[in-house]
């Protein structure tokens, strides 16, 4: 009778166990089994690498956290595993090549890191904390693709790029239509001329109303009289959002 409410009390915690999000589930558990299953036990007992091993059981542990909302970010899981961050990013982008994540969304991790950005009105650059490295690999391969560039830094996280470069990324978000309206010209002149702003670079501007301009423009203007610009320009869907929360660390 003690061996059997003992046993029952190992199965009531295993279940309570189970039931914590910080916990694999029984089903999560039962499909890791079967993904090993399938790599030892059809006549193919140790031909798994040790790094193929780690990195399928590292995929789920991804597919996990993710799956319950729990943070996955360098750090966090380099104490929940005990290893280092390095060994981390480099399991990261291992888990990546062998089990895509087909959710991953760039753009929208690139936005979502604007807010927490900083922008230097001096030697006009931004800089943004992306923490995943594949998200850090997509933006790379995006800008190589089509000739931009980003600055590369010591901490492998941040992402600098001049603000022309960035407002390039911005655009190409979303396919936007003719910006620079008659109407627009209007508006841009009329709330220059009420901020006082007679910079070199506005000239310059209103001589080539352009997105080529316009950058040209971010890149000698003062952050004062680029907010100003952007605010009055008609855009659209991730690129409004990705330049409002511009706007919002530089007003």
């Amino acid at each position: 009778m003690n061996k059997l409410n003992n046993d029952v009390s190992k199965e009531e915690k295993c279940d309570k166990f189970d039931k914590s999000n910080n916990e694999f589930s029984k089903e999560e558990k039962c499909a890791i089994f079967d993904k090993l299953y399938n790599q030892y036990f059809d006549k193919n007992f140790g031909t798994m690498s040790k790094l193929d091993f780690e990195t399928l059981l590292f995929s789920e542990f991804i597919d996990h956290r993710m799956k319950n909302n729990l943070a996955f970010d360098d750090y966090t899981l380099s104490k929940t595993l005990g290893i280092t961050q390095n060994r981390i990013r480099s399991l990261s982008e291992r888990k990546e090549l062998k089990y895509p994540n087909n959710n991953l969304k760039w753009k929208e991790v690139f936005i979502k890191a604007i807010p927490n950005a900083k922008y230097d009105d001096h030697n006009k650059r931004i800089k943004l904390i992306i923490q995943d490295i594949n998200v850090m690999i997509e933006i790379r391969h995006y800008l190589e693709t089509i000739g931009w560039y980003d600055e590369y830094q010591s901490n492998k996280k941040i992402l600098q790029v001049p603000i022309d470069c960035f407002l390039d990324i911005c655009e190409s978000f979303e396919s936007q239509n003719n910006i620079f309206t008659e109407e627009t010209k209007k508006s841009i002149q009329k709330i220059r001329k009420e901020a006082k702003i007679y910079n070199s670079a506005f000239e310059e501007f209103f001589i080539d109303f352009s997105k080529d301009g316009l950058k040209n423009f971010a890149k000698n203007a003062p952050k004062e009289a680029l907010s100003l610009v952007l605010k009055q320009l008609p855009l659209n869907g991730l690129t409004k959002r990705a330049i409002e929360s511009f706007l919002n660390i530089i007003d």
